[in-house]
């Protein structure tokens, strides 16, 4: 019997487990964990038969997948049935967050490619995704939270006009700069403040990876008080 075998490349533990999830057609609210579970181990084996280190990341996901399969065998009497959490929720509000994330990831991907054609020879608009795979907001706001907000501002403002092209020449490190004046001058950078000031879509998302890479580096922090509340951007204390 032959087993052909396509290896695909996953950016990570989480991005493995939504193709996994999207492959088999499952439901994210209610994943077969014996499935899913199956389906990670007999992946890192096959990494490991390649010789390709996956990375401690894959094999505490492994050792997380399996603790919630030990604990989802073990017997719950009717009385405890609707007192006790189910194993799998903290590992399918990672993958929503997670999968939100990258949706927006993609949808930025195509703004900037969109943008990218307009710009004038020589112009340069650097930007490195691979930075933001540790990105960790602080001050009970969540990558969803931001992305969501940036995503309205997208929304909210005209499709460009191929007809009316304006050099913009706009970098990462300058949306940086940019933002560090802002905040020094202003201590408390709220959005309030700032979305006025991002006027097109290109500088949205620039100031969007900006920001992504100020919390990657640890130079800003956000804090949002309350739910739907305002965002605030600081610089982080040292």
């Amino acid at each position: 019997m032959d087993y052909q075998v396509k290896v695909e490349n996953f950016e990570g533990p989480m991005d493995l487990l939504l193709f996994f999830i999207q492959r088999d057609k499952l439901n994210i609210y209610d994943i077969p964990i014996a499935h899913i579970t199956k389906e990670f181990l007999d992946y890192m084996k096959l990494m490991d038969m390649m010789n390709i280190d996956l990375g401690g990341e894959f094999v505490y996901m492994a050792s997380l997948l399996m603790k919630i399969k030990a604990k989802m065998l073990l017997p719950v009497s009717d009385e405890d049935v609707e007192q006790i959490e189910d194993p799998r929720t903290p590992l399918v509000q990672r993958l929503l967050e997670y999968q939100q994330y990258k949706k927006v990831g993609e949808q930025l991907q195509e703004i900037y490619s969109d943008h990218a054609v307009h710009f004038p020879i020589g112009q340069e608009m650097t930007y490195d995704a691979s930075s933001e795979k540790n990105i960790n907001p602080v001050q009970n706001v969540t990558l969803f939270t931001l992305s969501s907000i940036f995503q309205e501002l997208i929304n909210r403002l005209p499709d460009v006009n191929p007809y009316e092209l304006h050099e913009e020449p706009i970098q990462l490190d300058e949306q940086i700069a940019f933002l560090i004046g802002e905040i020094n001058s202003t201590k408390r950078l709220s959005f309030t403040i700032l979305i006025p000031i991002l006027k097109t879509r290109l500088r949205i998302v620039v100031t969007f990876m900006a920001i992504l890479e100020m919390l990657r580096t640890n130079q800003i922090t956000i804090e949002q008080n309350e739910p739907f509340g305002e965002l605030i951007l600081m610089r982080a204390v040292a």
